[in-house]
């Protein structure tokens, strides 16, 4: 897949972040599962997984109880139960290996690939949980926004270094821009989360540059989606630390 298409599909993810976090954490909770379904299609295979079926399958049903989890959660801290889910889809991967083995040789690197899209997902679930947050439901639009920027920056030029400084100086300035927009949000919080945001973007884009180019779309939608759902937990971390 090519740089701006696996870009353009990573602004449009960002994009329904941003909407389903305007609407409410419901409409955000289907946009979350929707990415995260799209992730777990195309990981096993981004990251060279011997049983790709095996390990969609515990990242699909495991995501989608760590939403329910989250969203379901009476009180804060909303990330609480989501643990248990987490655990169940680490065992998940490891007793897969007793009745689904992987090749000969592959077993660490399928549970490794198997455990990375694990932590991306549970990261993804980190949006619902700022959006449950008080006073930190504008983070999640603004992080979505800022998101979306910096992932068509960090494609704009042939220059990877350009493209890195402008994503990372329009992620913050979007942030800010953005978050200045909502009363409750200090302008300080939607820069820094702006800033959390293009770097995580710029990181797995430049991770992707290096690697070798996946064939089929599935990969390459997964990359793109990859730095969505990550995001989800900076910007959880920044709503609790910058806004409370």
């Amino acid at each position: 897949m090519l740089p701006t298409t696996r870009a353009t599909i990573g602004a449009a993810a960002a994009a329904l972040v941003a909407v389903g976090g305007f609407l409410g954490p419901r409409y955000l909770a289907v946009v979350v599962l929707a990415l995260i379904v799209g992730l777990a299609l195309g990981w096993p295979v981004l990251l060279r997984a011997s049983r790709r079926r095996t390990a969609s399958v515990i990242l699909s049903v495991g995501g989608a109880l760590a939403l329910v989890a989250v969203l379901l959660g009476r009180s804060a801290p909303h990330l609480r139960h989501m643990v248990v889910a987490v655990a169940l889809m680490v065992v998940a991967a490891l007793v897969s290996e007793v009745f689904w083995p992987s090749t000969r040789g592959r077993a660490v690197t399928s549970v490794a690939a198997t455990t990375g899209g694990i932590i991306v997902v549970a990261s993804g679930t980190a949006w619902v949980a700022a959006a449950r947050t008080h006073g930190a439901e504008d983070l999640v639009v603004t992080g979505g926004v800022a998101l979306a920027v910096s992932a068509v920056v960090s494609v704009i030029t042939r220059n990877p270094q350009l493209n890195t400084g402008l994503a990372l100086l329009l992620g913050t300035a979007t942030g800010a821009g953005t978050g200045a927009l909502f009363p409750e949000l200090p302008w300080y919080a939607g820069a820094g989360v702006g800033l959390l945001c293009a770097v995580i973007i710029t990181l797995l884009q430049e991770l992707a540059r290096r690697e070798p180019r996946q064939k089929g779309w599935m990969a390459g939608m997964s990359s793109a989606i990859a730095p969505v759902l990550a995001a989800g937990a900076l910007v959880y971390i920044g709503g609790r630390l910058l806004v409370g």
